[in-house]
């Protein structure tokens, strides 16, 4: 609020920023990857990515502007209260993290103390639960005999198709783990895939999951 308020604005408006700021964050977290784009677009800058850390530059006037807009008049652009002059017009964000190499991709891996994920939740991770689940409930449904009417039907090799599908039989809290980004740094699709044991106990164990009673 310092930032982004002048000392002489109203306390009530004041108040009003930061109730639409706890707003917008909730729609962050959970909305849609559409609405994050278009947050993003809006109020970030710049992103400089070093060795060791991310620096993320967010416009002021944008990031205000952003948060005092009428929700109910989203072809009106907001009102613009304009910051003081000699004011710097960016608040400059800097997060430690790195950029690590996992199998054949590159991943974003935060600090441990990192109030998120500690990395951004991998692509190929994601897509092997969300086929291997769809794949499941074709079987399930009977709309396939098995992992080679999926390849037939989907132009897929059928030992890649068998190695996904397992991925449907995941514990799930290795699933919500996967999806937050809070798998460990070394899991690869190709571990993910590798010959899935049904025991969930053993799951944990051969893919690096800690057991849910022992999270603090």
């Amino acid at each position: 609020m310092d930032e982004l308020c002048s000392p002489e604005e109203p306390a009530a408006r004041t108040q009003q920023i930061m109730a639409r700021a706890a707003k917008q964050f909730d729609q962050l977290c959970g909305g849609a990857s559409a609405v994050v784009k278009d947050f993003v677009r809006r109020v970030v800058q710049r992103v400089v990515v070093h060795p060791d850390r991310i620096e993320v530059e967010v416009g002021k006037q944008e990031l205000r502007d952003t948060l005092t807009a009428d929700p109910h008049a989203s072809s009106v652009r907001p009102a613009t209260h304009q910051l003081e002059q000699g004011m710097s017009d960016v608040i400059r964000l800097d997060i430690e993290a790195r950029v690590k190499r996992c199998g054949g991709e590159m991943r974003l891996v935060f600090s441990p103390d990192h109030p998120g994920p500690t990395q951004a939740p991998a692509s190929s991770l994601l897509k092997a639960l969300a086929r291997g689940r769809q794949w499941y409930e074709w079987v399930v449904a009977e709309e396939v005999s098995g992992p080679r009417a999926i390849a037939q039907r989907l132009g897929l090799n059928e030992r890649y198709v068998g190695r996904v599908l397992e991925c449907a039989f995941l514990a799930p809290d290795i699933v919500e783990a996967i999806l937050d980004g809070r798998q460990p740094a070394d899991l690869t699709f190709k571990k993910l895939t590798n010959r899935v044991p049904f025991s969930w106990t053993e799951q944990r164990r051969q893919l690096g999951f800690q057991p849910p009673h022992s999270r603090q």
